[in-house]
């Protein structure tokens, strides 16, 4: 009895070795699993502020905008038009095919407004234009201003009326047509040009470069509800309208 006795302290010490060995095995591992965790946690605290930086990044931009520039597309939507089926070449001038396979070409609502030409100076029918070059002027007081042709082509009509009335051309897209062409390479020409809403965003980013030139009596004018004269060019520019005039035409 006393030696069944005796043997139970051996066992008894095995299990509290393993018990005391499986307390030291956990402790790096209960360090390991916190360590683990920290950088979660410090991830946590860098990501937290990321609203706040876009807050500050838009902030600061906004503070560098120029003034009145979150309100420039509305205050100059609506001051120049294209119709629908009318093609915008860059330096404002227009094309449009017509029933009978010809080519109208005329300058546009921005053009017309911008010059308010006393005179025009047309191709005479057989005149070869190729697109992107000069065809065409807009005249006032000893001034010219080159207008590029939107089509390759040979004249084959002038418009009359615009010859004898630069005034025709208050309706730009209709009655104020320039001149007709055959155009050959219709299909590659209109790859270079503006179809409608193409051609509406080019007159509004237009409008928005005309605003930019503006003093600032005459920019709340026309946030109030006015819309460009005819002739804005010499309004804007004085005697150096007509280089103003160029830079928008390409010319």
């Amino acid at each position: 009895m006393a030696h069944d006795f005796l043997s139970i302290y051996p066992a008894k010490l095995q299990e509290y070795c393993l018990a005391v060995a499986y307390l030291l095995m956990f402790i790096p591992f209960w360090r390991y699993v916190q360590g683990g965790a920290r950088p979660a946690a410090r991830a946590e605290v860098v990501a937290a502020p990321e609203p706040r930086v876009a807050a500050a990044i838009g902030a600061v931009l906004e503070a560098a905008r120029p003034a009145g520039a979150t309100a420039l597309r509305p205050a100059t939507a609506g001051w120049f038009h294209v119709p629908p089926g009318v093609h915008l070449h860059p330096g404002h001038t227009w094309a449009r095919l017509e029933p009978d396979g010809l080519v109208t070409v005329g300058i546009d609502d921005f053009a017309h407004k911008l010059v308010g030409p006393a005179e025009v100076e047309l191709p005479t029918p057989g005149t070869k234009v190729a697109q992107g070059e000069p065809a065409m002027a807009l005249c006032d007081e000893g001034c010219s201003v080159p207008m590029l042709s939107p089509v390759d082509g040979t004249v084959v009509a002038v418009n009359p009326a615009v010859k004898r009335d630069a005034a025709a051309l208050d309706d730009p897209y209709g009655a104020g047509w320039l001149f007709k062409v055959k155009a050959p390479r219709l299909a590659a020409n209109l790859r270079q040009l503006h179809g409608h809403a193409p051609a509406t965003r080019m007159l509004e980013d237009a409008s928005e470069a005309l605003a930019r030139r503006m003093d600032p009596e005459l920019g709340r004018l026309l946030q109030d509800g006015g819309t460009p004269v005819h002739g804005i060019a010499r309004a804007l520019a004085g005697d150096a309208w007509e280089a103003l005039a160029r830079e928008f035409f390409l010319a």
